[in-house]
């Protein structure tokens, strides 16, 4: 799922410089002492809430896990649920039934977290506007873009580079 911790940076910054410092098994003792530390955190969050949930058909998951992997694959690409139905041989109410059961969420709403996702990263690993980065991320419209940007991350992507940018110390 990922998982985003607070308040540990100079300690995770000294236990990682102290990791790449160590070697065999002293480096492996290093890292578990990091992983206790991050188990010990309560202030954290999940970044992900999408799993796959399984199913007494494993046909039709492996259809649904296909479908996920193309959608990471090609989520900057226009695409319709129409169009990946048909590539799995099922009908739109029936993919909608068995993707919601096995993500969570509609296929829009995975496909706008998916996407905003992306953006996230591309907001914080690069410098490029927040419009190159909308249609980067796969939306073709900026006003939906920061409609569903605010909608998912609370913020709008300005403040989420912002804020990214103050955390994690980056110059982006």
């Amino acid at each position: 799922h990922g998982i985003e911790f607070f308040g540990l940076s100079d300690e995770v910054r000294r236990r990682r410089e102290r990791i790449k410092q160590s070697h065999g098994l002293q480096r492996f003792a290093e890292f578990i002492e990091l992983l206790a530390v991050l188990a010990d955190s309560s202030d954290f969050r999940l970044l992900s809430n999408v799993k796959l949930q399984s199913f007494d058909d494993e046909e039709t998951l492996a259809k649904i896990s296909g479908i996920v992997d193309f959608l990471n694959e090609h989520y900057s690409e226009a695409f319709s649920m129409a169009e990946l139905c048909q590539q799995v041989g099922m009908s739109e109410s029936s993919f909608s039934r068995y993707f919601r059961r096995a993500t969570g969420n509609t296929f829009t709403s995975f496909v706008n977290q998916l996407r905003v996702h992306k953006a996230c990263l591309l907001l914080m690993e690069t410098d490029r506007y927040v419009t190159n980065v909308c249609y980067d991320a796969g939306f073709n419209n900026v006003a939906n873009f920061n409609r569903r940007f605010l909608e998912i991350k609370g913020m709008t992507p300005k403040e989420f580079r912002q804020q990214a940018k103050a955390r994690f110390g980056r110059d982006t």
